[in-house]
């Protein structure tokens, strides 16, 4: 066909058909290409959008523990204690470490605690 294209002849009306129908078909396949890579554009978005927002979370979590560490046991305890809670990825395990605080007679007795779980 991109010979009879090239030489400038006309095509017959099987030819014409065959060539509408190959054009349909890339364009199909273009849409469809596109269509899939906005689809997996979109999903990736979302999928590091939650990522971001749980480690956001956590990072947020971690600062209100060392907060409330340092206003129960001082700041030299909560010196201590910020690398270990950087060390907790999980929120139910951080939400321990809040009861813990309430529960904790001493910085020590908190920081013995976060030393077995981590």
């Amino acid at each position: 066909m991109a010979e009879l294209e090239q030489s400038g002849q006309a095509y017959t009306p099987a030819e014409e058909r065959l060539r509408a129908q190959v054009e349909a078909f890339r364009a199909a396949g273009v849409a469809q290409g596109i269509e899939q890579g906005i689809e997996q554009g979109i999903e990736q978005g979302i999928e590091q959008g939650i990522e971001q927002g749980i480690e956001q979370g956590i990072e947020r979590e971690r600062e209100l523990l060392r907060h409330m560490v340092e206003s129960k046991f001082g700041d030299a305890i909560g010196e201590r204690v910020a690398p270990l809670l950087a060390k907790i990825d999980d929120h139910g395990r951080l939400d321990d470490v809040g009861k813990w605080i309430i529960e904790c007679e001493e910085g020590s007795e908190l920081i013995e605690r976060l030393n077995r779980v981590i």
